[in-house]
């Protein structure tokens, strides 16, 4: 019987555990091969360049998958997206205050749904922490204490990022992180920017309860770069039931599913 070097059965592994997740991160691959990430980044460079894989920013997308996810890599304009499902952002954004006390120190993301969060703190006496110009600007005159990071000024929200912003953060511990993303799938949270992608890993890292705020329009779709998986996400705030695929990790995972209707007495809660 023919012996196959380690490479080839590892390779081997990796394409089937992609091609039943859609998705697999540097880190879980790691972790379940018991290898180092740079193993597995040279192992997912291979298989790029023979095509039998897509790399990501933190992971690797099958090319088989039976059940193919959307893929996203240009990030819509601001006005698009704020204008793009407003009914089920306004539902989310109700909800999310719902959570939030007078008191506490709130780390809030950048993206249409932070900013429609933002607009219903005008009278909040909390201590609020964005990278969003944004958000900072439009609270500057409310009880509301912000504080905004230094950082490099990117992107046309405009938020701030680099080292200097996400050591900032790592200053600070949050009561909650509200965090939004461009796609969910089985796998976690992805967005468009590897810049911000970096922040909001931080935020996720230094908040006791981390919160996601996605529209239904989210579900079954990847970027470029994977944010986080379930395990560090406490609760999801969305407009519509989720698909079977994806509750069945999120209950994997104990993440709290709230489903908000356009009047947020009528949302619904899941405690799964």
């Amino acid at each position: 019987m023919e012996i196959k070097p380690p490479a080839v059965l590892r390779h081997r592994k990796i394409l089937d555990k992609l091609d039943d997740a859609g998705f697999g991160s540097t880190i879980q691959m790691a972790d379940w091969l018991s290898v180092s990430e740079m193993t597995i980044r040279r192992d997912f460079d291979v298989l790029a360049e023979k095509n039998q894989l897509k790399r990501t920013h933190g992971g690797a997308i099958s090319v088989n998958h039976r059940i193919d996810p959307e893929i996203d890599l240009i990030e819509p304009e601001v006005l698009e997206r704020e204008t793009t499902k407003r009914e089920a952002k306004n539902a989310i954004a109700k909800s999310a205050f719902k959570l939030i006390s007078d008191g506490q120190s709130i780390a809030l993301d950048i993206g249409s749904t932070a900013s429609t969060l933002s607009g219903l703190l005008h009278h909040s006496r909390v201590r609020l922490f964005t990278s969003s110009l944004k958000i900072a600007t439009s609270l500057k005159e409310t009880p509301v204490q912000v504080y905004l990071p230094g950082g490099r000024l990117t992107g046309n929200e405009p938020s701030v990022t680099g080292p200097i912003t996400k050591a900032f953060f790592e200053k600070y511990y949050f009561d909650i992180a509200f965090i939004c993303a461009s796609g969910m799938t089985e796998e976690g949270l992805f967005d468009y920017s590897l810049e911000d992608t970096e922040i909001k890993r931080t935020l996720i890292k230094r908040s006791r309860q981390v919160v996601a705020l996605l529209d239904s329009s989210k579900f079954s779709r990847i970027s470029v770069a994977h944010v986080s998986g379930f395990d560090e996400i406490n609760t999801l705030i969305t407009d519509a039931p989720v698909p079977a695929n994806l509750e069945k990790s999120l209950k994997a995972a104990n993440v709290r599913i709230e489903v908000a209707s356009s009047s947020v007495q009528e949302g619904r809660t899941n405690d799964i």
